[in-house]
């Protein structure tokens, strides 16, 4: 018997989509455990609610819920957060991170969020 093995990311972009989405802990919480992992053998879809591991999931998740406050080489801040790469299919930075760089630049600041393949 030969075993056949390959490097999949779908769990992870799944998860970091999820994220990217997310308003709050609770809406998380909402996304992860609408996650589709399986069919039964009858075809239905199994969920993460359906095997019982929602609050697991969402507890790990817990802290990067935080965007990361970085500079640029010319000192101006970043807000990162949700990895907006390829193989995300929104492609876009996260709502979190987006909501708050516009309330620290106030009502005459402005905010440049990157917009991936999916947002054309």
């Amino acid at each position: 018997m030969t075993r056949e093995t390959k490097w999949d990311i779908t769990v992870a972009s799944e998860i970091m989509a999820v994220l990217a989405l997310s308003t709050d802990l609770s809406d998380l919480k909402s996304r992860i455990g609408r996650i589709v992992v399986a069919n039964s053998v009858h075809n239905v879809p199994v969920t993460v609610d359906d095997l019982g591991v929602t609050g697991a999931c969402t507890a790990l998740m817990r802290e990067a819920l935080k965007p990361t406050l970085m500079q640029t080489l010319e000192g101006s801040p970043v807000m990162v957060h949700a990895g907006p790469f390829a193989n995300i299919a929104h492609g876009n930075s996260s709502i979190i991170a987006d909501r708050m760089a516009l309330k620290l630049v106030g009502g005459e600041g402005y905010v440049c969020t990157e917009a991936g393949f999916g947002a054309t």
